[in-house]
């Protein structure tokens, strides 16, 4: 499953996002914790990510970091 994080306003990565796949909710977590520690905003699965037919990323035009 495919896990995305985005990031604090008053961050350089403000209006970005990234994902980590993962089997779970805790380990996809982990990874982030590992490359970005506690500077991040939310955390969402795939199912959360879409609204309405609409991902977070167009709904905020928000950039993928790789």
């Amino acid at each position: 499953m495919k896990y995305y994080f985005t990031f604090c306003q008053r961050l350089p990565t403000k209006n970005c996002f990234i994902v980590f796949e993962s089997d779970n909710y805790y380990d996809a977590r982990k990874q982030m914790v590992e490359r970005f520690g506690s500077e991040w905003a939310f955390q969402y699965d795939e199912n959360e990510w879409v609204e309405d037919g609409i991902s977070q990323q167009e709904r905020y035009n928000l950039t993928e970091l790789r």
